[in-house]
């Protein structure tokens, strides 16, 4: 591959990121200055340019109304600081009840309730700093009552099937594959 080939690539590279950035930092003031909690931003390829899409919420339930006017908000920002220079579409919506459990703040909203979680188990390794060694591991699913957080993991007591509760356990924020919180139509 010609040296200029991936001059030009490392490029496109770094304005997405910028661009990114950029759209994150937007979405994050608009958030605050509304009441509502920025949760997450992606960027994926659509058919007719990239599609952002941004995540708001707030304790209690986000409205349609101010999912619209964050829209609004965020859209006459980035039409004037124009971190994309080709045509996408903004997308705002809340996560769901089913969205991933990523930082300490999303654990901590959903404490002393049931959560599902898939987990590589740390006892395997010899430590933390393990974990690109437990790539390969088998991914361990549970479900059970969260119980506490803290900077490096959450805890848990496991339940299975039946609704029997087992003894509290500790997952590293570093083994956990994916966690969320556990619908129930009971």
């Amino acid at each position: 591959m010609p040296a200029h080939a991936n001059t030009h690539q490392t490029s496109d590279i770094r304005k997405v990121a910028d661009a990114e950035a950029l759209v994150r930092s937007v979405a994050e003031r608009v958030a605050s200055s509304s009441g509502l909690e920025f949760i997450d931003l992606e960027m994926v390829r659509g058919g007719k340019g990239p599609v952002l899409r941004v995540y708001m919420d707030k304790p209690g339930r986000i409205s349609l109304d101010e999912l619209e006017n964050a829209s609004r908000e965020i859209s006459a920002i980035l039409d004037v600081e124009d971190p994309i220079s080709r045509s996408y579409t903004l997308e705002l919506s809340s996560p769901g009840m089913t969205r991933p459990l990523k930082t300490r703040r999303d654990f901590e909203r959903v404490l002393e309730k049931n959560v599902q979680v898939s987990f590589v188990d740390s006892s395997e390794g010899d430590s933390a700093e393990d974990s690109a060694a437990r790539k390969g591991q088998a991914v361990k699913e549970i479900k059970g009552r969260l119980t506490a957080v803290t900077d490096r993991e959450v805890r848990l007591i496991p339940r299975d099937n039946k609704g029997r509760e087992g003894a509290e356990i500790a997952v590293p924020f570093a083994d956990l594959r994916h966690a969320q919180k556990e619908i129930s139509f009971r």
